[in-house]
């Protein structure tokens, strides 16, 4: 049942005009550009993208409404432990800035499967390409149906009109505008999402009594939980799962996924793309902060006395509920929060449609274009398919919104289970190409196998061997730990949270499968990167290693380098091409993209200037 209080006009005008400045950027930038027909510009921004713009981008790519609408949720109903995930920042980032981001940036490539391919083949490319587009495709469709069934249950806003405002107007900006549109969107998008949460905090901490009672009645009922070093890999959130198993979760973002290299490449120089992750850092700790702060505003604000399910039927419409509760009298502060939650889904379905367009038109469509026809793919046509893939891309993803609706529950969880499921795998195939040089194609390609196996197998089960919720019943006076299906229970961070796990309290009294099943959604990746390199080595050990296709020294990590170098290891002679031996290498993709920075060019004009192989 909604709040018993409605939109007024203003709240529509700020709500309309949020969303014509965003496909204004757009058109702007398709006619600002509109001389310079080529790819380079509309996929990678001309790579001359100022730092502004790019560091909000970073922050924005991957945050969604489902931030917005979850992680409140999970702090009013689990507690504070949430807050030390901020900490993954101060790992993750260093290690994507010095280890990752310098290998990607000299070779100057569009798509980070062409990495795959340079350092092992083209069929580990191809492989990483098609998984990359199955992951967020669904990742896509979820954030996009998630807010519309929140906003339409607790403000009476049509899901499928939310549907469709949202993924047309990201999808129109993204086709017309390119990686610049994104980009200028993502930093107008950010401001819009602050400005909501913050009159949405400011608001409702006023009301409960100010900043001094939201603490003291989060301390009351046991929600200020600071840390916990308990090493249980079952306990969902402890000290070690947020910042040990969440710094992998995050790695998956930073240093695997093609959306946030893009944005690394599309800046001058490596410095600018590490000076532009080092300065989103601040903000998404902010943000997290305030996520997690008005949890404990929720918490002050309805304390034991949960709308759910007397007043609302699900978890993830507890903050619209706030906002209509606390804001629904000021007239265009709700229309404020509802382009707040809007904007967030925005940023993330754009991002994810250039990403999913570069990819198809770099990895698969170019390729096959060059091999059919026996010539490259001029530059205006290429240009016109790019956007035409953006189109589709955007198009498909809201069909697949709506289809959410229909396989209830268990769609949602395996669709935002599925980061977990496959951004641990993606990113194993960079850990292994960048820090192992002894793992060949094959050892490479049945570790992804292998660890993909391994986390559908986890997650899939864990999902299935829930215990169901009992039905809540009215009145419902004190939070509990039971599992539910709603979508804020299942995504309570910034990429996703599988809360499926059972409750702590009941781990001792599980065995076998059961256990096992029971392990915290944030040491999937982890567990997936280190199925994955075992099994490489083993195979690549089993089979030659490297040593029929020497590895050039670029295409390794800064800090296998610096350690090799220390200990003596490194061999030239095994690993290190000479750029002559580079030049004369019979089917191989160094001969074709060895000498990019040397030559001054970008992968994407080099596609037009070499030859079939």
């Amino acid at each position: 049942m909604a709040v018993n209080k409605t939109f007024h006009l203003a709240d529509y005008i700020i709500f309309v005009l949020s969303l014509v400045i965003s496909s204004g950027i757009g058109i702007f930038y398709a006619l600002k550009d509109k001389r310079k027909q080529n790819t380079k510009e509309f996929l990678l921004g001309g790579q001359d993208m100022p730092l502004f713009p790019v560091a909000l981008s970073l922050l924005a790519s991957f945050l969604s409404a489902i931030s917005v609408l979850g992680i409140p949720a999970e702090i009013y109903y689990n507690g504070t432990m949430y807050w030390l995930f901020i900490f993954r920042n101060a790992l993750a980032y260093p290690v994507a800035v010095h280890w990752f981001i310098p290998v990607f940036h000299q070779l100057e490539i569009a798509s980070i499967n062409e990495y795959l391919e340079m350092r092992f083949n083209k069929v580990v490319r191809i492989i990483g390409c098609l998984v990359f587009q199955v992951q967020m495709l669904l990742y896509m469709a979820v954030v996009l149906y998630a807010p519309a069934l929140a906003l339409n249950q607790v403000m009476g806003i049509n899901t499928l009109v939310s549907i469709l405002v949202i993924g047309l107007v990201c999808t129109f900006y993204t086709a017309i505008g390119g990686l610049k549109a994104v980009m200028w969107t993502d930093a107008f998008q950010m401001f819009i999402v602050f400005a909501g949460l913050l009159t949405l905090i400011i608001k409702a901490t006023v009301e409960v009594g100010g900043v001094s009672l939201v603490f003291e009645k989060a301390a009351e009922a046991g929600k200020l939980e600071i840390i916990n070093f308990d090493p249980n890999p079952l306990v969902r959130h402890t000290f070690w799962t947020l910042v040990i198993g969440g710094f992998m979760t995050s790695m998956t973002i930073y240093g695997g996924n093609q959306a946030m290299v893009q944005r690394y490449i599309s800046m001058k120089n490596v410095k600018g793309a590490q000076t532009a992750l080092y300065l989103q850092m601040p903000a998404s700790i902010i943000f997290t902060l305030l996520l997690v702060f008005t949890g404990l505003v929720l918490n002050a604000k309805y304390g034991d006395k949960n709308p759910v399910p007397c007043t609302i039927e699900k978890r993830d419409q507890l903050i619209p509920y706030l906002v209509m509760d606390v804001l629904g009298d000021t007239p265009g502060v709700p229309g404020l929060f509802v382009a707040c939650i809007f904007s967030a889904s925005l940023s993330t379905v754009s991002s994810g449609v250039n990403a999913l367009a570069l990819v198809f038109m770099t990895d698969i469509f170019k390729p096959l274009y060059r091999k059919i026809t026996q010539h490259d793919l001029n530059e205006i046509r290429a240009t016109i398919y790019s956007k035409i893939m953006a189109l589709v891309y955007g198009l498909l993803t809201i069909a697949l919104a709506f289809l959410s609706q229909y396989f209830g529950s268990l769609i949602l969880q395996i669709a935002i289970s599925i980061f977990g499921m496959v951004g641990g795998p993606l990113l194993s195939l960079f850990v292994l190409a960048l820090f192992f040089p002894c793992v060949n194609s094959l050892g490479a390609v049945i570790g992804l196998i292998c660890s993909l196996t391994f986390t559908f197998w986890l997650a899939i089960g864990t999902i299935v061997s829930k215990p169901s919720s009992p039905p809540a019943m009215c009145p419902f006076n004190t939070t509990n730990n039971y599992i539910t299906t709603d979508i804020a229970t299942l995504t309570s961070t910034p990429l996703y949270n599988t809360t499926i796990n059972t409750v702590n309290a009941g781990l001792t009294n599980k065995t076998g499968l059961e256990t096992f099943y029971s392990i915290s959604y944030l040491w999937y990746s982890t567990l997936a990167v280190l199925v994955a390199v075992v099994v490489a080595l083993v195979i690549s050990c089993a089979t030659g290693g490297s040593r029929n296709k020497p590895v050039d020294r670029r295409l390794l990590s800064p800090l296998y380098l610096t350690l090799a170098s220390l200990a003596k290891t490194y061999q030239p002679n095994e690993m290190e091409m000479t750029d002559k031996e580079c030049t004369t290498m019979n089917h191989n993709e160094h001969n074709r993209y060895g000498q990019v920075k040397e030559n001054g060019i970008s992968n994407v004009e080099m596609e037009l200037k070499v030859s079939k192989d």
